[in-house]
């Protein structure tokens, strides 16, 4: 089977490039690598130049969000409606096989910006179409992690210029999507799983320090309004609109 995807790994062969080779030719599919952009590798000088954080994120995590960006900038520089993205610790299942003409269909019928997680996300979700007797796809109001997910090209137009410079983190969906930059889905079931072992030895995202600023919180907020204020009225009003119908979806949306 054949369907436009990227692997996120270290250019390097590793352990975690050998797992990826075996997990995909298992199922007869050949992975299209891209080179992760190493954050211990750039300089002080092109961090500064490529960030607008505030302090907020380490190398590891600005490379990690840097290496995304770049398959977004693929996926607009092709023909392509989306893009399968997954970092070198995703291991595919038999259901996500079974299921991806299901999900390309869902993806090129999206008319907005659109995300969906081949993960269950936890919090607020609420059905919006059956994929099989068991799996669902979920319109949810927030999510976090980055390790496999389908985005189409109106999100990745959106993402690119919300972080360019680089602000806050890859996985930050729920502000992406209150600013209206993306819809965001998740499956029901997990179709694509994390290798336990290689998870815990990620070279390429490093999460956010906490300790890294004391203002963390304040300085999020500050790339918030930075955002909120570049939006045109007509979005800004859209925005208002959302958090009013966020209220009422919060009172009937599923949680676990």
């Amino acid at each position: 089977m054949e369907f436009f995807h990227y692997v996120i790994s270290e250019k390097k062969f590793s352990k975690r490039k050998e797992n990826i080779l075996q997990c995909f030719h298992h199922w007869r599919i050949e992975p299209n690598f891209y080179d992760a952009v190493m954050g211990r590798d750039l300089t002080k000088k092109q961090l500064e130049e490529l960030t607008a954080d505030g302090g907020i994120l380490k190398p590891g995590a600005i490379g990690c969000v840097l290496s995304h960006l770049g398959i977004y900038q693929e996926l607009l520089n092709s023909k392509e409606p989306c893009v399968y993205v997954f970092e070198d610790d995703a291991q595919l299942t038999e259901h996500f096989i079974k299921l991806q003409p299901v999900i390309q269909r869902f993806m090129e019928k999206q008319s907005g910006p659109t995300v969906l997680s081949l993960y269950k996300f936890h919090g607020l979700k609420k059905k919006v179409e059956r994929l099989d007797s068991d799996v669902w796809i979920m319109q949810s109001l927030a999510g976090s992690a980055s390790q496999a997910y389908v985005i189409n090209r109106e999100a990745a137009a959106n993402l690119l210029k919300a972080q360019n410079p680089v602000r806050i983190e890859l996985d930050a969906w729920a502000i992406y999507q209150k600013l209206g930059f993306l819809r965001l889905y998740c499956v029901s079931k997990d179709l694509v799983q994390l290798n336990d072992v290689l998870s815990k030895e990620s070279t390429i995202e490093v999460t956010t320090d906490q300790a890294v600023s004391l203002n963390r919180r304040e300085i999020r907020e500050k790339h918030f309004q930075y955002w909120y204020s570049n939006l045109s009225a007509m979005r800004k009003i859209s925005f208002h609109l959302r958090r009013l119908v966020r209220h009422i979806q919060e009172l009937y949306y599923q949680k676990d």
